[in-house]
C-alpha cells in the first residue's frame, strides 16, 4: 500500500467493529462538525450531558472503556440530532458489549 493513500473513515458508525474503528468514526465525525475537544466539551455541558475535555479525547483516541453517558454528550456536543443518535448507539452496543462498559 502507497504511504501516501490515505483511508477516508466516514463520519458515520456503520461498520466499525472495534474500539479503535468506532474512535475513527468520532474523530471524522468532530472534523466533519469542526469541533475541537474544548469544543465538544463546552457544548456537551451546554446541551445539559457535560464530559470533559479529557473524555473526549479518550473517546476519539478509543482509551478505556467508555460509558453511553459519554458517547451521548460527545454526540451532542457535536450536535448531533437525537434521531442520528440512534445508529451510534446500536453501534457502540455491539463495540462495547454490557461486561466491557464502564459502570456508572
Amino acid at each position: 500500500m502507497n504511504p501516501a493513500v490515505k483511508t477516508i473513515v466516514p463520519p458515520d458508525p456503520t461498520g466499525a467493529a472495534t474500539p479503535v474503528e468506532f474512535a475513527g468514526r468520532l474523530r471524522a465525525l468532530m472534523a466533519m462538525r469542526r469541533r475541537t475537544l474544548d469544543s465538544v466539551a463546552r457544548r456537551s455541558r451546554d446541551a445539559g450531558t457535560p464530559i470533559s475535555r479529557a473524555t473526549v479525547h479518550n473517546l476519539i483516541t478509543g482509551g478505556g472503556n467508555p460509558r453511553q453517558e459519554s458517547l451521548l454528550g460527545f454526540l451532542r456536543g457535536c450536535g448531533v440530532p437525537p434521531r442520528e443518535q440512534i445508529r451510534w448507539l446500536i453501534t457502540f452496543h455491539d463495540v462495547y458489549p454490557e461486561g466491557r462498559r464502564s459502570q456508572p
